[in-house]
């Protein structure tokens, strides 16, 4: 992917969601790309009110002229902030089905981090935590004011084949900014060896080699990934921990993840940095998948 040409911001009119949405239509302006507003009025929410009340085939008529109203007053805003909107649309259905269905036919799907449900949320997981489980296309969770630009983007990367495509989409999305390329590693032997009475000197070059090689590794990327403005970050220690230190010591407002692509077992498990990065981060997080194959 050379360019971003669709954006679809979904909304459930939460704070985080409007704010998610102004994002989006910065976004739009600035990548020349199309907006579409996206808002899922829940199937099994609409039988149950009318089993509740009783209600006739009005009440669903009535909750989606409500809802896009509500879409099309959003609309307005993200003009008024400055950006950009193509269409809104309202879908019935189920929620993270509808919102896949969507993003599978665009260049970036963009959420809040938390919806109007903290109980389901918490019992569940995030919307944006189950939908970036499955995804196959890049996922914005956007955290901060809008008005805020992507100057400085951390990407950390384990060298495996997840990391290119993350690199290049941070570049697409964030082209003027400078993108620090973070890579974390560990010597997970040396205690063992240590235990084992392996003499120091022969663990400290077994540690000085493992820095070598990533040193290697982080050379390669870049050179494959042909960025001169990627600015290389090589550190001793628990990526878990050193992302969003050293995010929060470049000044960095975007941290992009690379992702593997869609299968039984992602669909499940959600890499453990990935997820506390989704969880616990106070910036905008990029989750970037493996493109799908031509």
């Amino acid at each position: 992917m050379n360019s971003i040409r669709k954006i679809v911001a979904a909304t459930d009119f939460s704070f985080n969601a409007h704010r998610a949405a102004r994002r989006a239509g910065v976004l739009a302006k600035e990548q020349a790309a199309a907006l579409q507003l996206l808002h899922i009025l829940n199937r099994p929410t609409g039988k149950a009110l009318k089993m509740m009340l009783g209600a006739s085939a009005d009440i669903e008529y009535e909750l989606l002229g409500e809802a896009q109203r509500a879409l099309d007053s959003l609309a307005q805003d993200v003009v008024a902030a400055g950006g950009t909107v193509d269409a809104s649309k309202v879908r019935e259905g189920v929620v993270i089905d509808e919102i896949l269905a969507a993003a599978a036919g665009a260049d970036l799907l963009v959420l809040g981090p938390r919806g109007l449900n903290p109980v389901q949320d918490f019992v569940l997981g995030t919307t944006a935590e189950r939908i970036a489980r499955m995804i196959v296309r890049p996922l914005l969770l956007v955290k901060q004011d809008p008005a805020i630009r992507y100057e400085h983007v951390l990407v950390p990367v384990d060298f495996s084949e997840h990391s290119l495509p993350a690199l290049q989409f941070a570049r697409i999305l964030a082209p003027q900014a400078v993108i620090h390329v973070f890579h974390a590693f560990d010597c997970p032997f040396e205690g063992r060896l240590r235990s084992a009475g392996v003499p120091e000197d022969a663990i400290n070059e077994y540690s000085a080699a493992t820095a070598r090689e990533a040193h290697v590794s982080m050379t390669a990327l870049l050179e494959r990934a042909q960025d001169q403005g990627a600015v290389p970050l090589i550190e001793r220690g628990d990526a878990r921990s050193l992302i969003t230190a050293r995010a929060a010591d470049h000044g960095c407002t975007l941290i992009v993840m690379g992702k593997q692509g869609r299968s039984w077992l992602s669909e499940f498990i959600l890499g453990s940095v990935t997820r506390l990065m989704l969880e616990r981060s106070a910036c905008d997080v990029l989750v970037v998948p493996q493109p799908r194959p031509l």
